[in-house]
């Protein structure tokens, strides 16, 4: 059905003004062009929609019946239209980021912060899953954008920002285990080793490292969950690898050991996103990401 939303709006500025005059100044068109279209509208309903009195125009019972949904119609369209113009001017939003569990909400908080503090409107969904059902959620808009360590594993033409460098180490709780003698990571053969699992990108590079210096150590747990791996070195239960930065922050006591060997791989956390996916709030929020 070819609906014509200009005959319509006539309708509806008749219905309200009671008058073709006063429909026609408030529209900006002629008179002549009001009643033709009151007509034509008339013709496609098979209805007649106004009788003529002595004070302008008035609705017959079925333009009654039909103002009802046609207002409501309209009503929709403006609320829409409005909705639209916030959206734009990121007076309201949401914005859906990806974090894998791995990596701490500590080096997203800081840009969401000042983000909400430049515009409190917006929402924010934080969603923690694996790297690749994140990958496969912002290919299908289910996400804005992703915060992950590089390289990214995909085919799809991605952008990318990265945000921080960050450094590895290895922990140990010496309270429990006592002080381990360990001056070389081949030393770390001797212990329980508590590492992330395989898929991780800060395993895959220590593993690299590892095979290039002819060095083989195999873990005794494995774990995709920062939260667990340091559960587990706080029993101590072996020897944990993890992100240097937020291991910092978990002991701030003298029960712990850190570990740094010199060469061990460093990841880069960076912000990921697909930009003809982008929404305004989301465009918006990528580009305060590109001043830090």
């Amino acid at each position: 059905m070819n609906i014509d939303y200009n005959l319509y709006k006539i309708f509806l500025y008749l219905y309200e003004e009671k008058s073709i005059s006063k429909t026609a100044s408030k529209l900006y068109v002629s008179q002549p062009a009001v009643s033709y279209s009151l007509k034509e509208l008339e013709t496609q309903l098979g209805y007649k929609l106004f009788y003529r009195n002595s004070k302008g125009i008035e609705p017959t019972e079925e333009a009654k019946e039909l103002y009802t949904y046609v207002s409501t119609a309209f009503n929709i369209f403006n609320d829409a239209e409005e909705h639209l113009k916030n959206l734009n001017n990121l007076n309201i939003g949401c914005i859906k980021i990806g974090l894998p569990s791995e990596l701490s909400i500590s080096y997203l908080s800081e840009y969401i912060v000042d983000f909400r503090n430049k515009y409190p409107g917006i929402k924010f969904e934080i969603i923690s899953s694996s790297s690749s059902n994140m990958l496969e959620m912002l290919e299908t808009r289910k996400l804005d954008l992703i915060f992950d360590y590089l390289p990214v594993d995909t085919k799809r033409n991605i952008s990318k920002i990265t945000l921080t460098k960050l450094n590895n180490c290895f922990v140990y709780n010496k309270k429990v285990l006592g002080n381990l003698n360990i001056n070389e990571i081949c030393d770390l053969k001797n212990y329980s080793l508590l590492l992330p699992t395989k898929t991780l990108t800060t395993r895959k590079k220590l593993n690299e490292y590892l095979e290039s210096q002819n060095i083989n150590l195999i873990p005794t747990i494995e774990s995709n969950n920062f939260e667990t791996l340091f559960e587990l070195v706080k029993n101590g239960l072996g020897i944990g690898y993890f992100i240097e930065d937020e291991i910092k922050n978990k002991i701030a006591n003298d029960d712990y050991e850190i570990i740094e060997f010199k060469d061990l791989p460093s990841v880069d956390v960076c912000s990921i996103y697909i930009e003809e996916f982008l929404t305004a709030a989301s465009k918006k929020f990528i580009e305060s990401l590109k001043i830090y």
